[in-house]
């Protein structure tokens, strides 16, 4: 059966040896659950998984794959406007999260210029701290999106400051998760020739 293993462990900047040391084995062994030339039972797959920080089915190839959910695109303010059609992208562009949302940047925001897609790792509330103080979407609890700098995390709700100047304030009653950005994709204009 093939495996993202390698995939996850080149990820982490580990090599077979460091992963090897981790789980008690040695780096032939690695080698070989990484190249299908050895059967991956559930045991190995779940040990592997908690020494990489992902869900077993990240590690099963195709299978695991996640689907990004696609949200919407950025506007002024912070305000975030549903999508017209889904995108279509490749899953490698969300190994850093595990339940990943893609947004667009419908326009210049601060350090963000128009076409950034930002993909953002879902949390839920009960471990939004740690988004403190980073670029984050959040879900009010009508649904309405937000995306702004995480400044403040209250049980009742959160702050966040869109990135451009000027811009006030968004308050969240009630957020239902919280999306910190993980991943910037910018395309630069093509090169003239």
């Amino acid at each position: 059966m093939r495996t993202r293993i390698r995939h996850f462990r080149k990820q982490r900047g580990l090599t077979q040896t460091e992963l090897a040391m981790r789980l008690g084995t040695t780096a032939a062994t690695v080698s070989r659950l990484e190249t299908a030339d050895m059967t991956v039972s559930t045991g190995w797959l779940e040990r592997i998984a908690g020494e990489l920080d992902v869900p077993v089915t990240d590690l099963l190839g195709a299978q695991g794959e996640r689907s990004p959910a696609c949200m919407g695109e950025v506007r002024r303010g912070g305000g975030v406007a549903a999508f017209a059609e889904p995108l279509s992208l490749p899953p490698s562009l969300f190994s850093h999260a595990r339940t990943p949302m893609v947004f667009r940047a419908g326009e210049a925001l601060g350090s963000y210029v128009r076409g950034d897609l930002l993909v953002a790792d879902c949390l839920p509330m009960a471990q939004a701290a740690a988004a403190l103080g980073r670029d984050c979407f959040a879900a009010g609890e009508k649904g309405d999106l937000s995306f702004g700098r995480l400044v403040t995390l209250g049980i009742d709700g959160c702050l966040l400051m869109p990135p451009e100047e000027g811009a006030h304030p968004r308050n969240v009653s009630a957020p239902r998760w919280v999306a910190p950005v993980v991943t910037l994709l910018r395309n630069y204009p093509p090169l003239k020739t």
